[in-house]
């Protein structure tokens, strides 16, 4: 009997809102010649996504955080454009962990197209435009933090930098008037799910009929493990590693091996490493061998095999 144990665009002007600051006199400042813009965010993400704990590497849907974002204008009508970057994260925006690199996006909408782009000035699909009148102004929007499901990745923490700029786009050709970052921080939980792949779902125990035990038997049965951490399993035999006869008669030695690796059932406390891989997915078979026993007396033989598998 095996027991598993089961352990997350074309151009597009953005619809801003826009207040008025009002009540302010000519003797309180003197106006600008050019426009002048100034951008602030929200300074830190704590991404925890859908149930709370962080990004879920079984979760097969999106969850975006909101990030809130206003520009100021003083001065005379201008024209803007606001784009992204991702600081020190190569060709594709990404957090950095432990051992792996977690990629995100940052969007005009949930599902729309992205504002990050390779180029210091934006590109026709990335840049968010808009425009102001003269005088004291402030339009502010929503971005959306986005991390794409089904990344394979470890758990720990990762962290990343986004930084927006917003850019003065007049005849002269786009100048960058201010630039602000965010701090985003994810947790990715380490996670283990395990099945019997002849058992169905959620059977966490199946018998193994062995057959005629006088002549060489072999079985083979597939655990189904998804995991994003190393694991390891321990492994017990009810009567160590022998088949008991159901009437006391001399039991049947036989061999097991777990992911291709031999077990040692007269020690209960044996555990199998099982194969550092960076899938989400991988089989681990388990190996029963038996040598033939032609003079063994006639009767049914069994035994209790435990697997638990577990996070290192």
């Amino acid at each position: 009997m095996m027991r598993p144990l089961d352990l997350f665009t074309p151009l597009a002007v953005l619809a801003f809102a826009t207040t008025f600051a009002t009540g302010v006199s000519a003797q309180d400042f003197i106006e600008p010649q050019a426009c002048e813009l100034e951008i602030t965010a929200d300074s830190a993400i704590d991404w925890r996504g859908l149930y709370g704990r962080g990004y879920e590497v079984f979760e097969p849907g999106e969850y975006s955080e909101v990030v809130m974002v206003e520009i100021r204008h003083m001065g005379p009508p201008c024209e803007f454009f606001l784009t992204a970057a991702s600081i020190g994260a190569g060709s594709r925006p990404a957090l950095m962990g432990p051992s792996d690199m977690l990629y995100y996006d940052l969007r005009r909408e949930p599902s729309g197209p992205s504002i990050f782009s390779p180029d210091f000035l934006g590109d026709q699909f990335s840049r968010i435009s808009g425009q102001f009148g003269a005088g004291f102004q402030s339009q502010s929007a929503l971005l959306y933090l986005t991390i794409p499901a089904g990344q394979a990745v470890r758990g720990g923490a990762y962290a990343g930098q986004p930084i927006l700029r917003v850019f003065r786009d007049d005849m002269d050709g786009p100048d960058l008037l201010d630039e602000v970052t965010v701090d985003v921080s994810v947790p990715v939980p380490a996670v283990l799910s395990v099945e019997l792949a002849d058992a169905g779902p959620g059977v966490r125990a199946m018998d193994i009929d062995l057959g005629d035990l006088g002549r060489s038997v072999e079985r083979t049965v597939f655990f189904e493990v998804r995991s994003n951490a190393q694991i390891v399993a321990s492994v017990s035999s009810q009567n160590r590693g022998r088949l008991a006869h159901f009437a006391g008669a001399p039991g049947i030695p036989y061999r097991l091996m777990l992911a291709d690796k031999e077990v040692d059932l007269d020690n209960p406390a044996t555990t199998v490493s099982l194969n550092n891989t960076s899938a989400l997915y991988q089989p681990v078979p388990l190996n029963i061998q038996i040598d033939g026993n032609e003079n063994a007396a006639a009767g049914s033989y069994s035994d209790s095999v435990t697997v638990t598998f577990m996070v290192d």
